[in-house]
Protein backbone atom coordinates (compact mmCIF):
# COMPACT_ATOMS: atom_id res chain seq x y z
CA UNK A 1 0.00 0.00 0.00
CA UNK A 2 2.56 2.72 0.79
CA UNK A 3 6.46 2.60 -0.73
CA UNK A 4 7.91 3.42 2.02
CA UNK A 5 6.78 1.72 5.44
CA UNK A 6 6.53 5.45 7.05
CA UNK A 7 4.70 6.70 4.75
CA UNK A 8 1.58 6.60 6.64
CA UNK A 9 3.02 9.39 8.67
CA UNK A 10 3.46 11.66 6.05
CA UNK A 11 2.27 15.24 6.78
CA UNK A 12 0.24 16.30 3.58
CA UNK A 13 -0.39 19.91 3.44
CA UNK A 14 -4.03 20.51 4.53
CA UNK A 15 -5.66 23.57 3.09
CA UNK A 16 -8.82 24.63 5.22
CA UNK A 17 -11.37 26.98 5.45
CA UNK A 18 -9.47 30.49 5.92
CA UNK A 19 -7.00 29.01 3.64
CA UNK A 20 -9.07 28.37 1.19
CA UNK A 21 -11.11 32.00 1.87
CA UNK A 22 -7.99 33.83 1.65
CA UNK A 23 -7.15 32.66 -1.45
CA UNK A 24 -10.18 33.62 -3.29
CA UNK A 25 -10.16 37.42 -1.37
CA UNK A 26 -6.90 37.65 -3.14
CA UNK A 27 -8.56 36.78 -6.53
CA UNK A 28 -11.51 38.50 -5.89
CA UNK A 29 -11.95 40.53 -3.29
CA UNK A 30 -8.89 42.68 -3.24
CA UNK A 31 -9.40 43.80 -7.52
CA UNK A 32 -13.18 44.74 -6.77
CA UNK A 33 -12.21 46.33 -3.81
CA UNK A 34 -9.34 48.22 -5.45
CA UNK A 35 -11.41 49.41 -8.71
CA UNK A 36 -14.86 50.69 -6.25
CA UNK A 37 -12.45 52.45 -4.07
CA UNK A 38 -10.04 54.35 -7.01
CA UNK A 39 -13.99 54.90 -8.56
CA UNK A 40 -15.68 56.39 -5.80
CA UNK A 41 -12.54 58.78 -4.77
CA UNK A 42 -12.20 59.66 -8.58
CA UNK A 43 -15.84 60.62 -8.77
CA UNK A 44 -16.03 62.51 -5.30
CA UNK A 45 -12.71 64.78 -5.73
CA UNK A 46 -13.95 65.19 -9.69
CA UNK A 47 -17.19 66.24 -8.37
CA UNK A 48 -16.20 68.50 -5.89
CA UNK A 49 -14.22 70.30 -8.69
CA UNK A 50 -16.77 69.84 -10.87
CA UNK A 51 -14.50 68.34 -13.70
CA UNK A 52 -14.71 64.83 -15.38
CA UNK A 53 -12.83 62.59 -14.16
CA UNK A 54 -10.81 60.47 -16.75
CA UNK A 55 -10.03 56.54 -15.68
CA UNK A 56 -7.74 54.58 -18.35
CA UNK A 57 -8.85 56.82 -21.07
CA UNK A 58 -12.72 56.89 -20.04
CA UNK A 59 -14.37 59.83 -19.22
CA UNK A 60 -17.28 58.98 -16.24
CA UNK A 61 -20.43 61.81 -16.16
CA UNK A 62 -23.20 61.50 -13.56
CA UNK A 63 -26.81 62.37 -15.27
CA UNK A 64 -28.07 65.57 -13.30
CA UNK A 65 -31.58 66.02 -14.76
CA UNK A 66 -33.87 64.15 -16.28
CA UNK A 67 -33.39 65.96 -19.66
CA UNK A 68 -32.60 62.06 -21.41
CA UNK A 69 -35.13 59.94 -19.37
CA UNK A 70 -37.21 59.08 -22.67
CA UNK A 71 -33.60 58.07 -24.31
CA UNK A 72 -33.07 55.68 -21.16
CA UNK A 73 -30.61 57.69 -18.88
CA UNK A 74 -32.11 58.55 -15.37
CA UNK A 75 -30.75 60.90 -12.72
CA UNK A 76 -28.18 59.47 -11.28
CA UNK A 77 -27.14 57.39 -13.63
CA UNK A 78 -22.83 56.98 -14.06
CA UNK A 79 -22.27 56.57 -18.01
CA UNK A 80 -19.13 56.60 -19.71
CA UNK A 81 -17.70 58.31 -22.67
CA UNK A 82 -14.74 58.22 -25.03
CA UNK A 83 -12.68 60.97 -26.44
CA UNK A 84 -13.56 61.82 -30.16
CA UNK A 85 -12.54 64.12 -32.99
CA UNK A 86 -15.41 66.57 -34.04
CA UNK A 87 -14.86 66.08 -37.18
CA UNK A 88 -15.83 62.09 -36.51
CA UNK A 89 -19.10 63.88 -34.62
CA UNK A 90 -22.42 62.83 -36.35
CA UNK A 91 -26.03 64.08 -35.81
CA UNK A 92 -27.83 61.91 -33.40
CA UNK A 93 -24.82 60.89 -31.20
CA UNK A 94 -24.98 62.19 -27.88
CA UNK A 95 -22.23 63.85 -26.42
CA UNK A 96 -21.36 65.18 -22.85
CA UNK A 97 -20.01 69.24 -22.54
CA UNK A 98 -19.47 72.31 -21.02
CA UNK A 99 -22.55 74.81 -20.65
CA UNK A 100 -20.26 77.59 -21.99
CA UNK A 101 -20.16 79.68 -24.69
CA UNK A 102 -16.97 82.08 -25.08
CA UNK A 103 -17.93 85.52 -26.09
CA UNK A 104 -15.45 84.92 -28.81
CA UNK A 105 -18.83 83.19 -30.73
CA UNK A 106 -21.09 85.59 -29.74
CA UNK A 107 -22.47 86.15 -33.23
CA UNK A 108 -22.22 82.28 -33.92
CA UNK A 109 -25.91 81.19 -34.66
CA UNK A 110 -27.72 78.60 -37.02
CA UNK A 111 -28.40 81.96 -39.36
CA UNK A 112 -24.50 82.95 -39.99
CA UNK A 113 -23.13 79.43 -39.63
CA UNK A 114 -23.19 76.94 -42.64
CA UNK A 115 -25.81 73.43 -41.95
CA UNK A 116 -23.89 70.47 -42.21
CA UNK A 117 -26.24 68.05 -41.00
CA UNK A 118 -29.23 67.61 -39.03
CA UNK A 119 -31.16 65.14 -37.24
CA UNK A 120 -34.86 63.74 -37.48
CA UNK A 121 -35.50 62.89 -33.87
CA UNK A 122 -39.24 61.11 -35.39
CA UNK A 123 -37.62 58.60 -37.36
CA UNK A 124 -34.17 58.28 -36.29
CA UNK A 125 -32.40 59.61 -38.98
CA UNK A 126 -29.87 61.63 -40.56
CA UNK A 127 -28.93 63.50 -43.14
CA UNK A 128 -26.23 63.44 -45.58
CA UNK A 129 -22.77 64.94 -43.88
CA UNK A 130 -21.39 67.56 -45.67
CA UNK A 131 -18.50 69.72 -44.54
CA UNK A 132 -17.64 72.76 -46.34
CA UNK A 133 -14.01 74.02 -47.06
CA UNK A 134 -13.30 76.84 -44.43
CA UNK A 135 -13.26 80.34 -45.92
CA UNK A 136 -10.69 81.93 -43.89
CA UNK A 137 -7.94 81.17 -41.44
CA UNK A 138 -8.63 79.38 -38.16
CA UNK A 139 -7.38 81.42 -35.23
CA UNK A 140 -8.34 80.14 -31.69
CA UNK A 141 -8.72 83.14 -28.90
CA UNK A 142 -11.21 81.11 -26.68
CA UNK A 143 -10.60 79.78 -23.35
CA UNK A 144 -9.52 76.48 -22.54
CA UNK A 145 -11.68 73.54 -21.21
CA UNK A 146 -9.64 73.75 -18.07
CA UNK A 147 -10.39 77.54 -17.37
CA UNK A 148 -13.74 77.01 -17.21
CA UNK A 149 -14.61 73.65 -16.01
CA UNK A 150 -14.93 74.65 -12.14
CA UNK A 151 -17.43 77.10 -13.12
CA UNK A 152 -20.17 75.46 -15.48
CA UNK A 153 -21.95 72.02 -15.40
CA UNK A 154 -21.53 69.64 -18.05
CA UNK A 155 -24.52 68.58 -20.09
CA UNK A 156 -25.59 65.18 -21.38
CA UNK A 157 -27.69 65.84 -24.71
CA UNK A 158 -27.68 64.36 -28.29
CA UNK A 159 -26.73 66.45 -31.35
CA UNK A 160 -29.55 67.47 -33.66
CA UNK A 161 -27.77 69.76 -35.97
CA UNK A 162 -23.90 70.25 -37.16
CA UNK A 163 -22.75 73.53 -37.60
CA UNK A 164 -19.41 75.08 -38.99
CA UNK A 165 -18.05 78.53 -38.97
CA UNK A 166 -16.33 80.30 -42.15
CA UNK A 167 -12.76 79.65 -40.20
CA UNK A 168 -13.70 75.44 -40.07
CA UNK A 169 -14.89 75.35 -36.07
CA UNK A 170 -17.66 73.03 -35.27
CA UNK A 171 -21.14 73.81 -33.73
CA UNK A 172 -23.16 71.50 -32.27
CA UNK A 173 -27.14 71.86 -31.76
CA UNK A 174 -28.20 69.74 -28.88
CA UNK A 175 -31.41 68.32 -27.22
CA UNK A 176 -32.32 66.32 -24.57
CA UNK A 177 -34.58 63.62 -25.55
CA UNK A 178 -37.36 64.59 -22.90
CA UNK A 179 -36.84 68.39 -24.24
CA UNK A 180 -39.62 69.77 -26.61
CA UNK A 181 -37.20 71.73 -27.83
CA UNK A 182 -33.12 71.98 -28.38
CA UNK A 183 -30.91 74.22 -27.02
CA UNK A 184 -31.18 77.68 -27.97
CA UNK A 185 -26.91 78.59 -28.02
CA UNK A 186 -24.53 76.26 -30.44
CA UNK A 187 -21.95 74.45 -28.74
CA UNK A 188 -18.08 74.58 -29.86
CA UNK A 189 -16.22 71.77 -30.73
CA UNK A 190 -13.94 73.18 -28.10
CA UNK A 191 -16.03 72.47 -25.13
CA UNK A 192 -17.13 69.07 -25.77
CA UNK A 193 -16.11 66.26 -23.19
CA UNK A 194 -16.67 63.14 -25.33
CA UNK A 195 -18.83 60.66 -26.86
CA UNK A 196 -21.21 58.41 -25.28
CA UNK A 197 -20.29 54.72 -25.01
CA UNK A 198 -23.12 51.89 -24.62
CA UNK A 199 -23.11 51.75 -20.84
CA UNK A 200 -25.75 48.91 -20.09
CA UNK A 201 -28.56 49.70 -17.35
CA UNK A 202 -27.23 47.83 -14.73
CA UNK A 203 -23.39 48.68 -14.86
CA UNK A 204 -24.78 52.32 -14.70
CA UNK A 205 -26.73 51.60 -11.96
CA UNK A 206 -23.55 49.40 -9.76
CA UNK A 207 -21.45 53.00 -9.88
CA UNK A 208 -24.48 55.15 -9.27
CA UNK A 209 -24.89 52.59 -6.04
CA UNK A 210 -21.28 53.13 -4.90
CA UNK A 211 -21.31 56.54 -5.03
CA UNK A 212 -23.65 56.55 -2.49
CA UNK A 213 -22.85 56.13 1.24
CA UNK A 214 -25.12 52.71 0.98
CA UNK A 215 -22.84 51.57 -1.65
CA UNK A 216 -19.15 52.74 -0.34
CA UNK A 217 -21.31 50.77 3.07
CA UNK A 218 -21.58 47.41 0.84
CA UNK A 219 -18.99 47.00 -1.93
CA UNK A 220 -16.05 48.72 0.10
CA UNK A 221 -16.51 48.23 4.04
CA UNK A 222 -18.41 45.04 4.39
CA UNK A 223 -15.81 43.15 2.19
CA UNK A 224 -12.75 44.95 4.10
CA UNK A 225 -14.46 44.02 7.50
CA UNK A 226 -14.84 40.04 5.82
CA UNK A 227 -11.18 40.12 5.09
CA UNK A 228 -10.31 41.48 8.26
CA UNK A 229 -12.39 39.23 10.08
CA UNK A 230 -10.34 36.39 8.12
CA UNK A 231 -7.48 37.73 8.82
CA UNK A 232 -7.88 37.42 12.53
CA UNK A 233 -9.01 33.91 12.44
CA UNK A 234 -5.73 33.20 10.20
CA UNK A 235 -3.82 34.69 12.82
CA UNK A 236 -5.60 32.96 15.62
CA UNK A 237 -5.44 29.83 13.93
CA UNK A 238 -1.53 30.50 13.32
CA UNK A 239 -0.65 30.96 16.76
CA UNK A 240 -2.62 27.92 17.64
CA UNK A 241 0.04 26.04 14.94
CA UNK A 242 2.84 28.05 17.12
CA UNK A 243 1.48 26.08 20.31
CA UNK A 244 1.09 22.76 18.56
CA UNK A 245 4.50 22.83 17.33
CA UNK A 246 6.09 24.04 20.94
CA UNK A 247 4.05 20.66 22.27
CA UNK A 248 5.73 18.51 19.27
CA UNK A 249 9.35 19.60 19.78
CA UNK A 250 8.78 19.20 23.89
CA UNK A 251 7.65 15.84 23.09
CA UNK A 252 4.13 16.50 24.92
CA UNK A 253 2.34 15.27 22.05
CA UNK A 254 3.14 12.93 18.96
CA UNK A 255 4.76 14.54 15.74
CA UNK A 256 2.33 12.09 14.09
CA UNK A 257 -0.99 12.72 16.41
CA UNK A 258 -4.33 14.29 14.30
CA UNK A 259 -3.83 17.53 16.16
CA UNK A 260 -0.08 17.57 14.25
CA UNK A 261 -1.13 16.88 11.21
CA UNK A 262 -4.04 19.13 10.74
CA UNK A 263 -1.49 22.10 11.84
CA UNK A 264 0.83 21.10 9.20
CA UNK A 265 3.97 21.01 11.53
CA UNK A 266 5.77 18.28 9.05
CA UNK A 267 5.02 20.98 6.43
CA UNK A 268 5.52 24.54 8.65
CA UNK A 269 8.46 24.29 11.17
CA UNK A 270 11.32 26.22 10.30
CA UNK A 271 14.30 24.55 9.36
CA UNK A 272 16.13 24.72 12.74
CA UNK A 273 13.68 23.63 14.38
CA UNK A 274 12.97 20.45 12.25
CA UNK A 275 17.03 19.75 12.28
CA UNK A 276 16.66 20.21 15.91
CA UNK A 277 13.69 17.67 16.54
CA UNK A 278 15.37 15.61 14.01
CA UNK A 279 18.77 15.07 15.44
CA UNK A 280 17.29 15.30 19.03
CA UNK A 281 15.27 12.77 18.31
CA UNK A 282 16.04 8.53 19.23
CA UNK A 283 17.52 6.18 16.39
CA UNK A 284 14.26 4.33 16.30
CA UNK A 285 12.17 7.24 15.47
CA UNK A 286 14.17 9.24 13.04
CA UNK A 287 13.06 7.25 10.22
CA UNK A 288 9.47 8.06 10.86
CA UNK A 289 10.26 11.65 11.66
CA UNK A 290 12.49 12.05 8.73
CA UNK A 291 9.67 11.10 5.96
CA UNK A 292 7.02 13.18 8.33
CA UNK A 293 9.27 16.57 8.32
CA UNK A 294 10.32 16.48 4.01
CA UNK A 295 7.71 13.52 3.03
CA UNK A 296 5.72 16.18 1.20
CA UNK A 297 8.79 17.37 -0.93
CA UNK A 298 7.58 13.73 -2.29
CA UNK A 299 4.49 15.02 -3.61
CA UNK A 300 6.10 18.22 -5.25
CA UNK A 301 7.80 19.58 -8.57
CA UNK A 302 10.57 17.05 -9.98
CA UNK A 303 13.60 19.38 -7.74
CA UNK A 304 11.39 19.08 -4.98
CA UNK A 305 11.42 14.96 -5.65
CA UNK A 306 15.34 14.86 -6.15
CA UNK A 307 15.71 17.19 -2.86
CA UNK A 308 13.51 14.46 -0.99
CA UNK A 309 15.78 11.84 -2.01
CA UNK A 310 18.90 13.21 -0.89
CA UNK A 311 17.53 13.66 2.60
CA UNK A 312 16.18 10.60 2.32
CA UNK A 313 19.60 9.16 1.51
CA UNK A 314 21.53 11.37 4.35
CA UNK A 315 18.96 10.48 7.00
CA UNK A 316 19.77 6.78 5.97
CA UNK A 317 23.12 7.33 6.67
CA UNK A 318 23.00 9.53 9.59
CA UNK A 319 23.60 7.02 12.08
CA UNK A 320 26.94 6.18 10.31
CA UNK A 321 28.16 9.53 8.85
CA UNK A 322 26.16 12.52 10.35
CA UNK A 323 28.21 14.95 9.34
CA UNK A 324 27.15 14.56 5.49
CA UNK A 325 23.73 15.49 6.90
CA UNK A 326 25.17 18.53 8.92
CA UNK A 327 27.33 19.55 5.83
CA UNK A 328 24.29 19.11 2.85
CA UNK A 329 21.77 21.86 5.30
CA UNK A 330 25.13 24.08 5.50
CA UNK A 331 26.00 24.12 1.74
CA UNK A 332 22.07 24.20 0.62
CA UNK A 333 21.40 27.43 2.59
CA UNK A 334 21.47 30.68 1.39
CA UNK A 335 21.54 32.91 4.02
CA UNK A 336 24.97 33.25 5.96
CA UNK A 337 23.20 34.20 9.60
CA UNK A 338 20.89 30.57 9.09
CA UNK A 339 24.27 28.58 8.09
CA UNK A 340 26.07 29.87 11.32
CA UNK A 341 23.09 28.79 13.49
CA UNK A 342 22.94 25.21 11.56
CA UNK A 343 27.17 25.39 12.13
CA UNK A 344 26.26 25.65 16.27
CA UNK A 345 23.33 23.48 16.06
CA UNK A 346 25.65 20.96 14.86
CA UNK A 347 28.53 21.52 17.18
CA UNK A 348 25.73 21.42 20.20
CA UNK A 349 24.88 18.11 18.99
CA UNK A 350 28.03 16.99 18.72
CA UNK A 351 29.20 18.02 22.00
CA UNK A 352 25.81 15.85 23.36
CA UNK A 353 26.55 12.91 21.36
CA UNK A 354 30.41 12.55 22.05
CA UNK A 355 29.27 13.05 25.58
CA UNK A 356 26.48 10.64 25.81
CA UNK A 357 29.02 8.13 24.05
CA UNK A 358 31.18 8.67 26.76
CA UNK A 359 28.55 7.68 29.39
CA UNK A 360 28.08 4.22 27.49
CA UNK A 361 31.47 3.22 27.07
CA UNK A 362 31.93 4.45 30.77
CA UNK A 363 29.40 2.11 31.99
Amino acid sequence: MFNNPFEKDFAKKRHNFYTIMGIIGDIIFYPVILIALFCCLVLSVDKVANRVPNILGVCVVSISSGSMVDGGFNVGDIVFLTHIEPQELRAGDIIAFYNYSDPTDAEIDEDNATLVQSYDRINDIASTYVLPESTQEKVDIRKDIDEINSNHSVFFHRIVKIFVSDDGTLFFQTQGDSNANPETYLVCENYIVGEYVYTPVWLRGIFSFITTPSGILMLILLPLSILVMFILFSIIEQISNLYTERKVLKGELQFNSKEALKANIGIEMDILEKLKYYSNSTREQRPKIAHFLWGHLKQGKKKDVIKYNQIMYLTQTFEENPKHFWMYWISNTKSDKTKRKIEKLWNEWNLKNNFQKFNQNKK
